[in-house]
């Protein structure tokens, strides 16, 4: 299977600076100021650039056994 290509946006909510992972236009993660990666779609995890990892690396995972049935 081909990876899919992600996008990295930053959208301002309530003043807060968010930042999601988009895969085909849907936001699958978000992430705020000093917490970690929070999952918005079954099936999918985010990591990195978390404290002590590496901060130029995004990592995303699609588990199609943890996704809902379509």
């Amino acid at each position: 299977m081909q990876p899919k290509e992600a996008q990295l946006v930053f959208v301002e909510e309530d003043g807060v600076p968010i930042l999601y992972v988009e895969v085909d236009g849907k936001r699958i993660a978000r992430r705020e100021p000093g917490r970690g990666w929070t999952s918005l779609e079954p099936g999918y995890t985010v990591r990195g650039s978390e404290p002590g990892s590496d901060y130029n690396t995004i990592e995303v995972e699609f588990d199609p056994t943890a996704a809902r049935p379509q």
